[in-house]
């Protein structure tokens, strides 16, 4: 907030009290300059009703009301009364219209309390000490009780309009009317008036009473007739002689026990001395002067205990008048005056032996005569002795009695000579220099103990000997601000960014580097030595040339208002007056004690200079500044004691202003008297407001808080009265706040409020014993299934242990069934020999099915979400299952009867994953049946389900194992006495498999007496996923196809479409890698009298053999160490040179993701173990065979080949053969064309080259290249078109004798008979 300060002076010359006053106007906040009515409410604020409405000050900032009666905002100008205060000092205001508003403290705002109902206009109001509001109009008068709330008429003989009323005693008043003042008693609502014959015979227009309780005067002012006093004790009447007899009395206040202030209309603030009557103007403006009282139309008056007077001034608005602050006088350029200063721009002050004032200015040189109270100019504007038109001056220095140096912004030193104000330049050649250049400008000039003039310019130091007259320079030294003499040899040189000690006597310089490289200003030494520095932007610095230290004083660490120091003086009594940017400060040096004085304690000066200001002969201080320059005492000192009080003005929400009657407001009561805020969860962003009461030092006021709960620290003080949060958790804090004095960090005042933010519902204890609870079931169900967790992976472990023996069973079952069907089909073997082998084939086929289940629960294990379901013919299912384990049953002499309650049903269901259920139930039944016992299988069908039931006249089940029975590895106990072997998969795979479905399982069982298995599915396919039902699982023929599509049996004849004698024997060459040394052994035993055979006991040394002898086919293992038979085959069918070699995959892993992810790497057969070997021969012939087609179709380049039994090609082979192909065609008339142009285009090498095309194509490639030429010359001989020669040039001969004889080798016939023979 910007204020204005003024001083009114009484004489210019002289030093007097400075009456400072404060100008509040509509800059600042108020509302309206017309301001009719001033009070101070209990809490401190200072209230105005202006022309727009209320409006409440706390010092520095306002804060506007509207009065509001229902939906309609009262018009102010036309409608408001004075604004009153009962006893208890809560505020009222009635208006013209007889509303009756209260202000509320708690809610901050004022209330509606009554509303008159007659409309009669109210003219006047007053409170008495009754607590009554009068209510006066034309009239009639009211009395509004505030205790009891109750509306009373007055009885009242006397009709006259009221204008103002003052109460003696506890029912006595005198009231003020348009016709005289009387005096009346109020009993029982009626006024009875008072007979006062002195007092009735008064015929004058009354404004404004006054009652002087202690001296029972009545002090009356008229309307344009003067001031009239009542001594009620005398009982005498007088019109006091005054200057404003003619003038409208508006406001009478009491000024202390002796004074009245008397509050005119044109005339200013008259003081009146309440025993003689005297008055004199004592608040009036003067024009005709600068600062000085402004306005003389005086509406009201306020004086508050602290002796301040606010004055409602039109048309400024409100102004305030301080009689407490120091004394000093400010000498001031008055415009067109010449007995004041030449210019206000100050820039150095000195005093001379006289005691007599010198003021460089900007506009010259100001001379002021202290005991005359005189000034004189001499080098300004007005001044012909000036040599040139720049009159600004920045040093001064008397260098004798009487004769004063003065320097600025010239190259010229002027001499100036006080007693006859003559003025001379300084002549260097005086001092024997001819050469002497002039500086620049000159900042400094002093004169040492020795009486040497030192000059300090931009350019260079000067020291100037009078006695000897010599000139010494010192160029090294440059931008020189202020210099000052250390002792008798050495003199501080304070440059820009620079300290220099130089030594007067040898020249020597000691620079010493600033804190920061700070600008300097200003250099002062004390006594004990101490030089203190005053800088740019580091405040002021103390250097200890002893201990070469500093000390610094900054705004940062100390109560310094500005950390530009521009002057330094001292008393040598341990204090210094320093000035600063903004503010005079007083320096305890052995306290270190700054007190600041500042603009708003009375300082009217601001913008000081540096090095310019001077400590007087009198004991007093002088400062120059842009405004002119101050004088005052050594001994003066501010006002130690003032009030503060600190309050909370606002309070924002979502930076929204929030008011009690706000809706969804947390404020039950004003912000400032609430003791708690209750905020929800979601009203966690605020901010409050503070301010502090104060009208001496408002400027002067630090904040500093902290938050209880959140951050146990205090803030920084700083000025910013705002304290903002956001996004604070929900809990209970306790915000703490002080304010702070600037100018020694006290604490003024300190206060608290509780805040409390509630979280939401799942923040609350009971939403945190909800969490606990459920967080303990989560737990409880986490150990639940982590145990559960622990089960499976127990059973996995268990399955896995199982399922990898199987694997391992394998191999060796293959290495025993191979030879035993080798042996039965080449052998010839006693009868006894063939019933043991049969025994031994037998239980070999057995061992084979156990294995099988165990890798058949494997499935139903991983892949068990798998489905591939089609529509089958549920009774031909059943039966053919059935059919196959009737030698079983007959063996057994089991009685097995199938049974149906339909001929012909189609249901959807997996077939793979039914057969293992249907197969695994009728198992167990026959297993657990004893001989000639019986089975029976019973199909059924309902609109809703179908399904089958099983039961059978067995072993039975205990009841309290049925339960179990469909867990991993559980068995019956009699089954397990029973020593019937079994694995405890079977019906829990059968379990897993009907779930799949959707179906259910139900048993039925009794010890000895048989067990029942009744299994239902739902009618349709609307319970399958949709994948499910659209796999095609006929496209992948499963792992028993592989193994069982072909007989076992020994001497089984292979297919007739490859018969034996169709490969070259034994000149394959077939590579066997297998990691099994048995297996590795018994293939390369059994195939080596057919093939040439080559092993490798792992994929990597298999895949070093495929590269150096390309065999015709290789035979591998999948599960390998190193590199396993997939990795090997993939090897194979990516690599040019080796893609065309077959490749068949041996393995123990018959489930169908096996058997296609082998395929995908390009096998070209898949068997699995245990296998009969004569599948494995049939196999290898079939491959074989079908690759000689494909060579025979290759040299032909018939690359489009629609035989569907040749398949074996590899896309990448085809890809080589149509490249071929290609350049051979591009290139077929060239007949440089050859195998090294071919290979050069294939980017080969000619091995490689030979090698690929000779396994593809069984010929070496000149001879391929030769055949495709001659078909080529075959194709244009049948054309006829062309002669031999021609044919021979267009496919690369050069030489017709040569192409005829090589293609009569070929063809058997020579070109010519060929051309003619006719075509079939």
């Amino acid at each position: 907030m910007k204020n204005t300060l003024f001083i009114l002076l009484f004489y210019i010359s002289t030093l007097c009290s400075a009456q400072t006053y404060k100008y509040i106007g509509v800059e600042d906040g108020l509302s309206n300059r017309r301001v009719y009515s001033i009070n101070k409410d209990k809490k401190g604020y200072m209230w105005f009703v202006t022309q727009e409405g209320i409006d409440r000050y706390d010092g520095t900032f306002f804060k506007h009301y509207n009065l509001i009666a229902g939906n309609e905002s009262i018009n102010s100008f036309t409608e408001m009364n004075n604004l009153s205060m009962d006893r208890e000092r809560v505020l009222w205001e009635v208006t013209k219209n007889g509303l009756i508003f209260k202000y509320n403290f708690d809610k901050d705002y004022f209330q509606l309390v009554l509303q008159l109902k007659k409309k009669d206009l109210i003219s006047f109001t007053y409170i008495d000490d009754n607590n009554n509001i009068w209510l006066c109009t034309d009239h009639n008068q009211y009395l509004f009780n505030i205790d009891t709330q109750k509306l009373i008429p007055l009885i009242n003989t006397n009709k006259y309009t009221i204008n103002d009323i003052v109460q003696i005693d506890g029912s006595t008043y005198y009231i003020g009317t348009d016709k005289g003042v009387y005096k009346v008693k109020l009993i029982n609502n009626t006024l009875f008036k008072v007979h006062q014959k002195k007092l009735e015979s008064l015929p004058v227009q009354v404004n404004k009473l006054y009652y002087q309780k202690n001296k029972k005067k009545l002090f009356i002012g008229s309307f344009k007739k003067g001031i009239y006093v009542f001594d009620s004790s005398k009982q005498t009447l007088q019109l006091v002689p005054t200057d404003i007899n003619d003038i409208s009395i508006n406001c009478i206040k009491e000024l202390n026990e002796n004074e009245i202030l008397i509050a005119t209309d044109g005339a200013g603030v008259y003081k009146m001395n309440t025993d003689n009557y005297l008055s004199s103007p004592y608040i009036v403006a003067d024009y005709s002067k600068p600062n000085t009282m402004n306005g003389n139309t005086i509406n009201d008056i306020y004086v508050d205990n602290e002796q301040r007077i606010w004055l409602a001034n039109y048309p400024i608005g409100i102004t305030v008048r301080y009689n407490r602050f120091p004394k000093y006088q400010w000498f001031k350029h008055a415009i067109g005056n010449k007995n004041s200063l030449a210019n206000d721009q100050v820039n150095s002050i000195i005093e001379d032996k006289d005691g007599d004032l010198w003021f460089a200015t900007n506009n010259g040189i100001s001379i002021y005569y202290s005991k005359k109270s005189k000034w004189a100019h001499i080098l300004n504007d007005s001044d012909n002795r000036s040599l040139n038109k720049n009159h600004v001056y920045t040093t001064l220095c008397e260098v004798s009695p009487g004769i004063i140096w003065a320097g600025g912004y010239t190259s010229d030193i002027y001499i100036i000579n006080k007693r006859s104000l003559k003025v001379s330049l300084f002549s260097p050649s005086q001092y024997g220099d001819k050469n002497f250049q002039p500086d620049k400008h000159i900042n400094s000039i002093i004169k040492d103990s020795n009486g040497c003039i030192w000059l300090g310019g931009y350019y260079s130091l000067i020291c100037v000997d009078l006695k000897n007259k010599k000139i010494r320079k010192y160029p090294s030294i440059n931008s020189v601000n202020i210099v000052l003499e250390k002792d008798t040899n050495h003199i501080w040189v304070g440059c820009s960014n620079w300290l220099i000690l130089l030594n007067k006597k040898n020249g020597k310089i000691k620079r010493i580097e600033i804190p920061k490289k700070a600008y300097i200003y200003t250099l002062h030494q004390e006594k004990n030595g101490l030089l203190y520095i005053g800088t740019c932007d580091s405040g002021m610095l103390v250097y200890n040339s002893k201990t070469n230290s500093f000390i610094s004083y900054n705004r940062e660490n100390n109560t310094l208002m500005s950390d530009n120091v521009y002057t330094i003086l001292s008393n040598q009594k341990g204090t210094l007056f320093i000035s600063t940017e903004n503010s005079l400060v007083r320096f305890n040096i052995s306290k270190r004690y700054f007190k600041n004085w500042t603009k708003g304690q009375g300082l009217v000066l601001k913008h000081f200079n540096p090095t310019s200001g001077t400590y007087r002969q009198n004991g007093t201080f002088v400062f120059g500044s842009s405004e002119g320059a101050i004088e005052f005492d050594e001994t003066t000192k501010l006002p130690q004691n003032y009030s503060s009080k600190l309050v909370f003005s606002n309070f924002t929400l979502f930076y929204k202003t929030v008011s009690v009657n706000d809706p969804n407001s947390p404020l039950k009561q004003n912000i400032d008297e609430a003791k708690r805020i209750d905020l929800k969860y979601d009203q966690n962003i605020f901010s409050i407001f503070l301010a502090s009461i104060n009208y001496d030092y408002p400027s002067n006021i630090l904040y500093s808080w902290y938050l209880e709960g959140f951050y146990d620290k205090w803030s920084k003080p700083t000025y910013d009265n705002v304290i903002r949060y956001t996004n604070l958790s929900s809990g209970k804090y306790k915000l703490r706040v002080r304010s702070i004095s600037e100018d020694n960090l006290h604490i003024i005042d300190e206060k608290s409020i509780e805040i409390v933010i509630h979280p939401p519902f799942w923040g609350t204890i009971w939403a945190k014993l909800l969490y606990i609870v459920i967080f303990g079931l989560i737990v409880w169900d986490f150990m639940q299934h982590y145990n559960t967790y622990k089960e499976q992976k127990a059973s996995t472990d268990k399955i896995r242990f199982f399922i990898n023996t199987a694997h391992d069973i394998r191999t060796p079952l293959s290495l025993i069934k191979a030879p035993l069907d080798d042996l039965a089909d080449k052998e010839e073997l006693s009868s006894e020999g063939k019933i043991k082998l049969d025994t031994a084939v037998r239980n070999t086929n057995s061992l084979y099915q156990l294995i099988t289940s165990l890798i058949n629960f494997e499935k139903a294990e991983i892949y068990s979400s798998r489905m591939h379901v089609n529509e089958y013919e549920i009774f031909t299912f059943l039966d053919e299952i059935i059919k196959t384990f009737q030698p079983y049953v007959d063996s057994k002499h089991i009685e097995l009867t199938y049974e149906s309650n339909f001929r012909f049903l189609n249901v959807w269901f997996d077939k793979e994953k039914m057969e293992s259920i249907v197969r695994n139930l009728l198992s167990n039944a026959i297993k657990y049946t004893p001989n000639n016992g019986k089975i029976k299988v019973i199909a059924f069908s309902n609109p809703d389900y179908w399904g089958f039931e099983i039961s059978d006249s067995g072993i039975g089940i205990p009841e309290d194992e049925q339960k179990k029975l469909f867990k991993l590895f559980v068995r019956g106990s009699n089954a397990i006495n029973s020593k019937i072997t079994g694995s405890g998969i079977g019906l829990l795979m059968v379990r897993k498999l009907v779930q799949l479905h959707k179906g259910s399982i139900i048993l039925k069982s009794k010890i000895n007496s048989g067990s029942s298995f009744r299994v239902s599915f739902p009618q349709g396919h609307k319970h399958f996923k949709k994948h499910h039902l659209e796999w095609n699982h006929e496209s992948i023929s499963d792992s028993g196809t592989l193994f069982t599509s072909v007989k076992t049996k020994a001497g089984e004849v292979l297919p007739p479409s490859i018969p034996i004698n169709s490969m070259d024997s034994p000149s394959q060459r077939i590579l066997i890698v297998e990691d099994n040394d048995d297996m590795r052994n018994y293939l390369q035993h059994t195939l080596a009298d057919i093939y040439y055979t080559f092993v490798a006991s792992d994929g990597k040394i298999g895949w070093d053999i495929v590269q150096n002898i390309k065999p015709d086919l290789v035979i591998s293992d999948i599960m390998m160490p190193n590199m396993n038979g997939d990795e090997l085959c993939s090897r194979i069918k990516s690599d040019i040179n080796t893609s065309h070699i077959p490749v068949i995959l041996l393995t123990a892993l018959n489930d169908k993701s096996n058997i296609i992810r082998g395929l995908k790497y390009g096998a070209d057969e898949y068997i699995t173990k245990p296998f009969d070997i004569s599948i494995l021969k049939a196999t290898i012939i079939n491959i074989l065979s079908n690759r000689a087609v494909l060579k025979n179709s290759f040299s032909k380049l018939e690359l489009k080949n629609t035989d569907e039994s040749i398949n074996y090609a590899s896309e990448l082979d085809r890809e080589f053969m149509n490249k071929v192909k290609d350049i051979i065609e591009k290139n077929l008339s060239d007949s440089n064309f050859n195998v090294d142009v071919l290979c050069s285009a294939l980017n080969m090498s000619r091995s490689s080259f030979y090698s690929k095309i000779k396994a593809l194509t069984d010929q070496a490639p000149a001879d391929f290249i030769r055949s495709i030429r001659l078909a080529r010359a075959a194709k244009l001989l049948r054309s006829k078109r062309l002669n031999i020669t021609e044919v021979a040039d267009m496919t690369g001969f050069s030489d017709a004798k040569y192409f005829r004889e090589v293609f009569k080798k070929h063809y058997k016939m020579n070109p010519s008979k060929y051309m003619n023979e006719d075509q079939v």
